[in-house]
């Protein structure tokens, strides 16, 4: 954190402690991340009244920006709106981004006897935050099956990207591929699956991966039309370990994760 930040924050925090719907204030983003540069901007979720908070449902007013917060020249507070609910809600049947961005959250503020989930045995807000960083290790080997299909899938979309011609198809394609190729590693090492802004910060830093991994996934992305490097990204991942593969072929898991999921409104694999 830059102390440019430091200074912003008190601005913020005394802005949202004087509003009596706020019961609480959360630093998160990429300062709370460890990922910050000196013109980033400031990210907190404010924590409402479970009344408040429905309102602004109900109102489609649930995130915010405001530039006469911060102190610097150019920073602004990115918020969003959430409530304890809320927070139960992504501790019960968060995805991975949902939980990941708790990571690292620090409490600015919070009211005095602030009321958390009953029986839930946390000793405050710390912990109930601290409980959803967690990697749902019972979905695992579930989760790899599913990523290992995409991943497949995705490869045989590059070579038709390839053939027809199509760009299009190609560029999606290959950001599909290291995607899932990525999932896997960060699935094995359980850790959190951050969305894309942070992907490859978060893919880079986990402990156990294929050596020259990060150089295959940069190679690939940047010349998808050389098929030596999508297709060595492909073996360098597939060849690292055993897989778990999922039961039937992998054409029959890709439709059930990405092409019959709105039967049953099933989150799609992308955002598990």
């Amino acid at each position: 954190m830059f102390p440019h930040h430091a200074a912003s924050i008190e601005v913020i925090k005394s802005h949202f402690e004087s509003l009596p719907d706020v019961l609480a204030l959360l630093l998160t983003g990429s300062i709370a991340h460890g990922f910050a540069a000196s013109d980033s901007d400031v990210d907190v979720l404010v924590i409402l009244t479970e009344e408040a908070y429905q309102a602004r449902l109900d109102a489609g007013d649930t995130t915010f920006v405001r530039h006469d917060l911060t102190t610097y020249e150019g920073g602004y507070v990115d918020g969003k709106y959430i409530s304890l609910s809320f927070i139960q809600s992504v501790a019960e049947k968060g995805s991975e981004p949902s939980r990941w961005a708790f990571e690292g959250a620090t409490v600015l503020f919070s009211r005095p006897g602030l009321a958390l989930p009953s029986d839930a045995g946390f000793s405050g807000l710390d912990s109930l935050i601290k409980s959803l960083v967690v990697y749902p290790v019972q979905e695992k080997t579930k989760r790899i099956m599913q990523f290992r299909t995409q991943f497949e899938i995705w490869k045989w979309y590059c070579i038709e990207g390839r053939k027809k011609q199509n760009p299009y198809l190609l560029n999606i394609a290959v950001g599909k591929l290291v995607l899932f190729g990525g999932r896997l590693i960060l699935a094995h090492n359980e850790m959190l699956y951050p969305y894309h802004k942070w992907f490859v910060k978060v893919l880079e830093n986990a402990k156990e991966k294929p050596e020259g991994m990060m150089e295959a996934f940069d190679r690939a992305v940047r010349d998808p039309w050389d098929e030596k490097n999508t297709q060595g990204f492909y073996d360098l991942v597939v060849g690292w370990r055993e897989w778990e593969r999922p039961k039937f072929r992998f054409g029959a898991q890709f439709a059930e994760d990405s092409e019959l999921n709105w039967l049953v409104l099933k989150t799609p694999v992308d955002d598990l």
